[in-house]
């Protein structure tokens, strides 16, 4: 296997990083079980948001390793361990219970583009390229694929991205509603992790509680059972420490001091 998945953890906020620059950070089987332990570890820690990026400038994610899909799929896998496909790796990302920001460091192709779609929030310098190129191929962008980037653009959009195959910049991706913030290269790394602190420093259950809202309300409407689930989310935080912290730190006229309980 090529590549590996870094995870470095400073206070509340971890960053995972895919290290596999020879191949502009692609992702065969392997690395993404290996982005998926990442995250099933960091479920464990104190942390309250994660920073997704990929190693160097040159790309965020290439998407799908293509010497692997020959070499795996025509000649027969030479390495042992575990797999998962970029769907398990995705909704892994999708369903973590802390914020995720992609850092778009580097350009996203294919998969890269569903990967960043997973996260909650995207931030990309701004001479990057996004485009989705599996008609270039011969192969389809599985449905998958299509709901987790379709819940960021237009049908039409997302069309154009599919049935041209052709690259975007971070300006018109930001246009489409790929993107939340585009930014200068030199000020990239600072502006993303300001947004994480900026996220950090809130009460974590009920950013997660509001996350795990959002994201009901985005899959198409909130059902009965999901306006249930919500009013127990909005129950168990108002009961919380961190809600009496909140109030008494907005009385007392200070920064709250939240502890996640």
């Amino acid at each position: 296997m090529t590549g590996e998945i870094r995870v470095d953890v400073e206070g509340a906020v971890a960053t995972v990083t895919i290290a596999n620059r020879a191949k502009r950070n692609a992702l065969g089987p392997p690395l993404l079980a290996e982005l998926v332990a990442a995250f099933d570890r960091l479920a464990g820690r104190e942390v309250r948001v994660v920073v997704l990026r990929g190693a160097g400038e040159r790309a965020f994610c290439a998407g799908f390793d293509i010497e692997y899909r020959k070499r795996h799929f025509e000649e027969g896998p030479d390495v042992e361990g575990p797999e998962a496909t970029f769907a398990e790796a995705c909704e892994r990302v999708a369903g973590f219970e802390r914020p995720v920001v992609a850092m778009l460091n580097g350009d996203a192709y294919g998969g890269g583009v569903w990967l960043a779609a997973a996260c909650d929030l995207r931030v990309a310098a701004g001479d990057v390229e996004l485009a989705i190129t599996p008609a270039r191929l011969g192969i389809v962008y599985g449905a998958d694929a299509v709901e987790s980037v379709l819940a960021h653009v237009g049908p039409g959009d997302l069309k154009q991205l599919l049935f041209t195959a052709d690259a975007v910049d971070a300006g018109r991706a930001a246009e489409m509603g790929l993107l939340e913030r585009v930014v200068p290269r030199s000020a990239l790394a600072a502006r993303t992790y300001d947004l994480a602190d900026s996220v950090a420093a809130n009460a974590p259950l009920a950013v997660a509680a509001m996350k795990e809202i959002v994201d009901m309300a985005a899959g198409g409407g909130l059902t009965d059972a999901d306006r249930e689930r919500a009013a127990e989310l909005e129950r168990r935080a108002e009961r919380s420490r961190d809600h009496e912290e909140g109030v008494r730190a907005f009385l007392e006229g200070r920064d709250p001091d939240f502890e996640g309980r």
